[in-house]
């Protein structure tokens, strides 16, 4: 997807050095997105002479792709045969001009024309298109872009940067784009707002103790633009919890020295915009500035250089341009570097030290930053590269977004990779959290790295799929004594249990009797999840008596549960077992007076 421009000039005299400044070049380009996703490119190209005695001989175009096919070169003398070299990441087409012309603001123009399938992509629910940015030069005077897709794909969920212009002509919207907005970011383009994953994940346990242990283990969570729903989780965990970071962790009990393999299934949704049911806001925004291990934020280094970027903007700008992706370290186990070793090894950065990077030049400016690990979805390990060794995963960092009151996900890997295409100001729909990594820069481990030596490599299957219904269902219960005293406090709790397939928010509990309205709300329930809420009920007066039901209630179900009061002395002396008993006592101490008169009254012999 990358291309950018160089060129190579032969002058009358071959032993003074070209300045770029001797030639300007212009661009008109235009790329037309077919219906099957491939993209037909036509870049026309002037060169002008701003000196008298100097002509171009060559002139080479780096294409980011490696997938060029029907590659047509024709210049103002007819068709040429292009010189094509393949490089890692790039195609570098090279036409050798036929003619040698002389003379100030003459040119030289020619055609380019090429098919491929790396500019647009349909990716299961969603279609996305991705231009990088223009590399801006002193020779460039000119450059327009016009894209063109079916008026069948419907409107883009996002385009970005807004195009300056938009007309629809032949079943085809035509987009129009600024040159001075193509120098700050590539063109990047969505159609369709939602993407689903079904997904699969094995989990290997092990306790080689002599006594048995609790673990957890992370399960995908939700979050503002995610939503995990779970099929089947086998064997079901004792319960489970969400942490700080929103984290689900199941957990499970492991007997001395065994083996567990927990599966679990479902599907995720994926979106553009954040979503409007799932709580937003941050805890402890103190907790996302602190170092950590690997986020070395309290670092001189790191503390002056935050002090020059002050905005996300700013440290995502520096990350993604002064870094350089390693793709040879791909072929080990590559160790994490964290931030301030990837400011020593600038040229030796995986997605580890990319995240690493902005999180602490994010938290040293004062900005709460996190990382979060996961699945993204790739068609070219070159342009968007996945560095996690566990299951081929991936890393991507996020930082709170004060005025949105919003965690707001980047990826700088990508964006260094792909030559520019802008990751800041909209993600797409391929990044699919696993764990979220705030409080702790290494816990927990994300789906894919629960492994045993004897168990298959790969644990986790992501493929795109359907969006599951979620099945919301809660169930209640009120642990309370049935008999109570008048005129003492009564403590009890409500059990909340949620048995559906999705996470619940903001449940409203209501606790309901003829003397007692109780109200409560809990904030998130993840699935599977099981929560208390402790409750008071009012004192009476002391010789109150009265039998009542209480009634807990969500928006979903009910339970209740009767409740008798009573004065003490009522209790007390309306209990069976308490009257047998005061009658046997009352019997023994009748008998214990006649035995001691009987003995009294006994003559002395």
């Amino acid at each position: 997807m990358l291309w950018g421009l160089f060129f190579i000039i032969a002058l009358f005299f071959p032993t003074r050095a070209l300045a770029e400044g001797e030639f300007i070049t212009n661009y008109d380009v235009d790329y037309r997105v077919r219906s099957n996703g491939l993209t037909r490119a036509r870049m026309n190209v002037e060169l002008v002479n701003k000196l008298s005695n100097i002509y171009a001989s060559e002139f080479t175009l780096s294409i980011g792709s490696t997938n060029l096919t029907d590659i047509r070169l024709e210049t103002v003398s007819g068709p040429v045969e292009p010189k094509i070299v393949l490089g890692n990441k790039t195609t570098n087409i090279t036409v050798v001009f036929p003619e040698k012309i002389l003379g100030k603001d003459k040119s030289q123009k020619f055609t380019l024309e090429f098919t491929t399938s790396d500019f647009s992509r349909r990716l299961g629910n969603v279609r996305e298109i991705s231009i990088p940015k223009l590399a801006k030069s002193e020779s460039l005077s000119s450059y327009r872009l016009t894209l063109a897709v079916p008026a069948a794909f419907g409107p883009a969920a996002t385009l970005t940067p807004a195009p300056a212009g938009q007309t629809a002509a032949d079943g085809q919207t035509i987009y129009r784009f600024d040159s001075e907005d193509l120098y700050q970011t590539g063109i990047s383009a969505t159609f369709g707002r939602e993407q689903w994953y079904d997904f699969s994940f094995d989990y290997y346990l092990t306790n080689q103790n002599f006594y048995p242990v609790n673990t957890e283990i992370a399960l995908p969570p939700d979050t503002a633009w995610q939503q995990v729903l779970y099929e089947t989780i086998e064997p079901r965990p004792a319960n489970l919890r969400a942490d700080a970071d929103g984290n689900w962790l199941a957990a499970y009990r492991l007997p001395a020295g065994s083996e567990l393999k927990v599966t679990a299934t479902g599907s995720a949704t994926l979106f553009l915009e954040p979503r409007a049911d799932y709580p937003w806001g941050i805890n402890d925004r103190v907790n996302y500035r602190q170092p950590q291990k690997y986020w070395e934020a309290d670092q001189p280094r790191i503390k002056d250089l935050a002090a020059t970027l002050t905005a996300p903007r700013q440290i995502y700008d520096y990350v993604v341009n002064n870094l350089i992706y390693d793709y040879g370290r791909l072929d080990s186990a590559p160790a994490r570097l964290g931030a301030a070793n990837a400011l020593d090894n600038q040229n030796s950065a995986l997605c580890m030290e990319f995240t690493d990077l902005f999180i602490a030049l994010s938290r040293a400016g004062g900005i709460p930053a996190r990382a979060v690990n996961g699945y993204a979805y790739t068609d070219n390990s070159s342009l968007r590269p996945l560095s996690l060794k566990q299951d081929v995963l991936h890393a991507w960092p996020e930082y709170y977004d004060e005025s949105r009151q919003l965690w707001r996900p980047v990826d700088p890997t990508w964006g260094n990779t792909t030559g520019g295409v802008d990751y800041f100001e909209q993600t797409d729909l391929n990044h699919f959290a696993f764990v979220i990594l705030g409080a702790d820069s290494s816990y927990p481990i994300p789906a894919g790295a629960y492994k045993t030596d004897s168990q298959p490599a790969k644990n986790v299957r992501v493929t795109f799929g359907h969006s599951l219904v979620p099945n919301p269902a809660v169930e209640l219960a009120i642990d309370l004594p049935k008999e109570s005293l008048a005129g003492v406090g009564l403590n009890g709790k409500i059990l909340v249990k949620n048995s559906g397939n999705a996470a619940l928010y903001q449940i409203p509990i209501n606790l309901d009797s003829e003397r007692n309205h109780l109200n409560f709300q809990i904030a998130a329930l993840p699935p599977m999840a099981s929560t208390e809420i402790n409750f008071s009920l009012p004192i009476t007066s002391w010789n109150s008596r009265f039998t009542e039901t209480l009634t807990v209630s969500t928006d979903l179900t009910t339970a209740s549960r009767q409740l008798t009061v009573s004065p003490a002395y009522r209790l007390i002396f309306g209990n069976q077992p308490f009257r047998l008993a005061l009658f046997s006592f009352a019997a023994l101490l009748v008998l214990k007076l006649i035995h001691a008169r009987l003995v009294k009254a006994k003559p002395v012999a």
